[in-house]
This record gives structure tokens, sequence and C-alpha cells, in this order.
């Protein structure tokens, strides 16, 4: 039978240490330490543990003294402090000091500490899952974040990328969705085949129909040759449809066909062919209130509707940010082969305040732009600032002509100044301007170089 975990019980009663082994053998992988120094060394030795039931009263070295050692060998370990004299100890004064687990009387029923253990297993094991994931995440996906929302979506996708669960992702414009889906195909058993995108969004119905489905020569004003659909072009792999709710009633139909059916046809072709997909798709839009204007059809939604993955804006998982930050400074860098730029304090502070309405996709251009932007090493408060209220809402669209053009001016200016290192002679001629023109220029401009 396969453990639950492994715990650690320490006690310095042979008959308690036997007794509490034998409790929990069936369901766990049971590790014994008589005294407090024999279960540093197990710890040291034994880097699999997931639960410590610690004895405080204790010769030599008590629990309370080896708890302490504990936490600087792991402090991620949980610890059940186990006692038969709970009124010796000051509850209170334990939970400040050493923050254990949990706290249990030897006099109380063995169903609590049976109940300890396992929460305290569950917890470990869900906290070393967690942070392996988001570390994965990271790394395979490009998705960033240690939110419980972020992990809860890891989590999701381990769980249904290996089967051909279909899925609906919903989220805003910017949240990556994509990228949530590009996960699931690489987690999936399709991953060596195509993983084809499509977005539906602003794109006539006949448009949108013959890159599905595609179409014979002559089948319409323009079709001047036969065309694959990008449902055969994905057959064994996977399709992702983004902004799904952008689709016309019609090609809606012809959708849920497929779905049904695992057939299709090319526009103007009377050859059904069979398809082998799965669909992922995404919608940045109320599919509920769309199938209450009559804008969606409710079957082909619960079609769609395997699993939904919803992502927060950004504004909801704030403390992502800083972590997102520090991503799009090191993978820019990298691609430009320069030096890694800072945020001083103060501007990071106004980056995660910011609410986003772009979401992740606006942040990571704000970054890039700064880093572009500024003729420093230290991006300041000020120059966040000055970006985002000339971008706000993602562009800038306000303030007048002149202004405009004078912050248009500004930018290329500066974005010319750092490819060259500050140097007004060579930007000048990559300009093809003047050097004392530059200069002029640089001064009306507030423009600072030094």
């Amino acid at each position: 039978m396969e453990r639950l975990g492994t715990i650690l019980i320490v006690d310095d009663d042979p008959l308690v240490l036997e007794a509490l082994t034998q409790a929990f053998m069936d369901d766990y992988e049971v590790v014994q330490a008589s005294s407090g120094e024999e279960a540093l060394r197990v710890l040291e030795s034994n880097g699999n543990l997931d639960t410590v039931v610690l004895d405080i009263r204790m010769a030599k070295m008590n629990g309370l003294q080896t708890a302490r050692l504990i936490k600087e060998i792991n402090s991620e370990l949980p610890i059940i402090f186990h006692t038969a004299y709970p009124g010796e100890y000051s509850e209170s004064s334990i939970e400040k000091e050493h923050q254990p687990f949990d706290y249990v009387g030897k006099n109380e029923r063995p169903e609590r500490l049976v109940r300890a253990v396992k929460n305290a297993v569950s917890f470990a094991r869900l906290k070393s899952d967690g942070a392996n994931l988001v570390k994965f995440a990271r790394q395979e996906f490009g998705m960033v974040g240690k939110s419980e929302a972020m992990r809860g979506i890891y989590h999701t996708i381990e769980k249904i990328a290996p089967s051909d669960t279909k899925v609906v992702i919903l989220g805003r414009t910017g949240t990556g969705k994509e990228l949530v889906a590009r996960a699931i195909h690489k987690r999936s058993g399709r991953a060596s085949e195509r993983l084809v995108i499509f977005n539906c969004n602003h794109k006539s119905p006949y448009l949108v129909e013959s890159e599905l489905f595609g179409h014979l020569r002559g089948s319409f004003t323009g079709a001047i040759v036969d065309r694959i659909g990008l449902f055969e072009y994905a057959d064994g792999g996977t399709l992702f449809l983004d902004e799904i709710g952008d689709l016309d009633m019609t090609t809606q139909g012809k959708l849920l066909r497929v779905l049904e059916t695992g057939e299709m046809q090319r526009i103007g072709s009377p050859e059904v062919i069979r398809v082998d997909v799965r669909l992922i798709c995404a919608a940045n839009r109320d599919l509920d209130r769309l199938i209450q204007d009559g804008k969606f059809r409710e079957d082909l939604f619960y079609r769609l509707k395997g699993v939904v993955i919803t992502i927060p804006p950004l504004k909801e998982r704030r403390e992502d940010i800083p972590e997102l930050i520090d991503f799009f400074i090191e993978n820019y860098s990298l691609k430009r082969g320069d030096d890694i730029k800072v945020f001083e304090p103060s501007a990071r502070d106004l980056l995660v305040e910011y609410d986003w309405p772009g979401n992740v996709r606006q942040l990571l251009d704000t970054v890039q732009s700064l880093i572009d932007l500024s003729v420093s090493s230290f991006i300041t408060r000020r120059e966040v600032e000055n970006y985002l209220a000339c971008h706000k809402d993602g562009h800038n669209s306000s303030g007048s002509f002149q202004e405009r053009v004078w912050e248009f001016k500004r930018v290329l200016v500066i974005q010319t100044l750092a490819r060259n290192n500050n140097n007004v002679s060579a930007s000048a001629r990559e300009l093809s301007l003047d050097a004392s023109n530059l200069r002029k220029m640089i001064k009306d401009l507030d423009i600072k170089v030094g």
C-alpha cells in the first residue's frame, strides 16, 4: 500500500515510542528517535521527512531545544508537540517562539494526534509540491507567480493535462490565457504533435470558417486555391481557439458538429473528414451573458465546458508583481545582451500599486519600455510615474497634439541615446541630425544625460 508520507517520532520513553509507531506504521513510513540528539542526526541524513511528532520533556536535550535546532536545519518542516505534561508549558509562549503545527497532549484521545499528523503531512506535501510547481511553471511555461490563485492554476494544469478533457480558459485580455493553453498541451500526451492557435476576434464569418475548416478553390469569391483548415492541420494535436465568444452563430453550429461527431467538411466540398483534436478555448467575455443575449449557443457551451480555468486580473494578485518584474527584466536584458537594470524600491512599489488594466501584457510592455527609455542603469520612481501618466490604460491617448509630439520626440531621443551609451555625436549620426541641434533638443526635451 502506498504510504501517505514519512514521519519522525521522537520520545525518550520506549513504550510510547513503540505505541506511536504501531499506531502510524500502516499509513506512514515511520522513523524513530529516542532523544533530541538522535532526532537531529536522523533529520540531517533524511531529507524526505514530512512531519515530526516531538515529545517535550526529555532527558538532556528537551523537545523545545530540539525544535529550535530542527528549524535551523529545515524551517519548513511541520512539528507537532506531544506532551504528557501540558500544564507545565505555556501553549501561548510555545506558539510565539516555536510556531508548531499543532500541540497535542498525551492525555487526549488518540484520534486527536492522528488527525494532527494527517493534516501536517498533507500541508507539507502540498507546500512542497506547490513550490516545485511554481518553479516548474516558470522554467517550462514562462508562467510566473506563487499566489494562491496561480498555484491553483498550476495544480489544475497538472491534473487535467494528461487527459483529453476540453478546457475553457476565462480571463481578461493580457492575463496569460495562451500561456495556460501552451502549458496544458506541453504536459499532455499530444505534446509531440502540433499546437495550433487561432484568435476568433474581429474576423469575418467567412474568414473564420475558412480558417477552421478549409475550402475548395472557387467555393467563394477569393478562394483561388484549395486550403486545408486548422482542424485538419491540428489532427492528432491541440487546437486553441482564443476569444471563442466572438464566433458567429453559423460557425458555432459547425464547431458543435466537430465536437459531437469528430467530422467536418471543407467549404464547397461534400467529403466528410474525420479529425482527432483536443480543443482548448478561451474568452475574455462573459459567456453566460452571451448565451442570455442569444449570441452564443448554450449546447455548444456545455460541449466546450469540460474544465473551466479562471485567471484573475493582475490587480487581484499583486503579490506576483515583484516576481513578474524580475522575470521580465532578466529575460529582456538577456535578449538584448545588456546589463540588468534595477528599479529603485519606490519605483517597484508604484508598479505593484498600479491597477494594470492591460494586465500582465501591459506590465511586460511597461518594464521593457522603461528599460529602453532609461539612460541610467537605475530606474527611478519619477520615470515610472511619467511613463504611466503618458501611457494610461496601456497607450498614450491623452494630451494635445503638440504634447504627444513632444513625448514622441523625447522617447525617440532617449532610446537612441541609450543605444549609443549616451554618446551625443553617435546618436546625432543615427538620427541624421547635427550634434549641436541634438544637444539643444536634449535640453528642450528635459533629458538628463550623464
